[in-house]
């Protein structure tokens, strides 16, 4: 029998495809979450709100595993909330008591806007960190401090673009299906830019495994396989019929990066091969949103 997996963010836009990552693997969990979900086999719902203590220290001794996901992240606003602070001093806390209660194990999520973006060179652990942001300095911060608490408990997973079921609807891929099913123009602009887009399910399957795996450290998580936003595009409109419909322009600002597409050579040492294509695993999220989301 697998050890049990305390799952923190359980409901949220990532944690939800963890939990049925560990759900398929027969894994049973303990999802923490504001609003618990639906009773499934193998879990266990805990309510609870982790910005307060006393909530943190109900749920901090669940498991001997931890994969901690929450983190508030509203659409656009995400990188410069105040709330940064707090979830980053809330999770250092919660991650305290899980390893003072016996915890032996912790993965957390990071983000790709830990790295420098200005600066030349590939995309690895080894890049330099630099935040521009309060969310990705939050996060940095963050591993940081874990790393001093968990020593090689811990492994930090640095995700980098994602899409995937329950996306804010005003994001890159969402948005492009919405205009596209309402036959609007669907307009992208700086297409040229190179960017890599992840399943969640292909970023929970990777997860897990890193959890699973005797891997310790910094992992960046991606697709493997970066496409510039203009393909990603024509991609989504292939699928629904309407390439006549896509509004491609080239034209960057300077402040943006030409190419964020991690390596993956960590990674992939560590769990083995772990590419997706976005040919074959966004056009089938395309079908599976077409399914699932009412005709507008």
């Amino acid at each position: 029998m697998a050890d049990p997996v305390t799952l923190t963010g359980a409901t949220g836009f990532v944690g939800r495809a963890i939990l049925a990552e560990l759900r398929f693997r027969g894994i049973p969990v303990h999802a923490v979450s504001r609003h618990p979900g639906p009773a499934q086999t193998g879990v266990i719902w805990h309510r609870a709100d982790l910005l307060r203590k006393e909530d943190r220290a109900r749920v901090a001794g669940l498991a001997p595993l931890l994969i901690h996901a929450a983190w508030e992240v509203p659409h656009g606003s995400f990188w410069t909330a105040p709330s940064n602070t707090a979830w980053q001093a809330a999770s250092l806390d919660l991650i305290r008591r899980f390893c003072a209660a016996g915890g032996t194990r912790v993965l957390a999520l990071g983000t790709c806007a830990e790295y420098d973006a200005q600066i030349a060179g590939p995309w690895n652990e080894d890049r330099l960190i630099a935040p521009s942001t309060p969310y990705g300095q939050a996060k940095a911060e963050l591993h940081c401090d874990l790393a001093a608490v968990c020593g090689t408990g811990l492994v930090w997973a640095r995700l980098f673009h994602l899409y995937g079921p329950g996306e804010d609807r005003r994001r890159l891929v969402p948005s492009l299906i919405d205009a596209i099913r309402q036959g609007q123009p669907a307009e992208v602009r700086a297409s040229g830019l190179i960017r890599d887009f992840a399943s969640t399910a292909h970023v929970a399957h990777c997860i897990v495994t890193l959890l699973l795996s005797g891997a310790t450290g910094a992992f960046d998580i991606g697709s493997g396989a970066a496409r510039s936003l203009g393909a990603l595009a024509q991609i989504i409109a292939g699928e629904l019929s309407a390439p006549d419909l896509l509004r491609l322009s080239s034209p960057a600002q300077a402040a943006e990066t030409a190419i964020m597409a991690p390596e993956l050579h960590r990674l992939r040492a560590a769990i083995g091969p772990c590419d997706e294509r976005p040919e074959t695993a966004l056009a089938a999220h395309v079908r599976a949103d077409r399914e699932a989301t009412p005709s507008v």
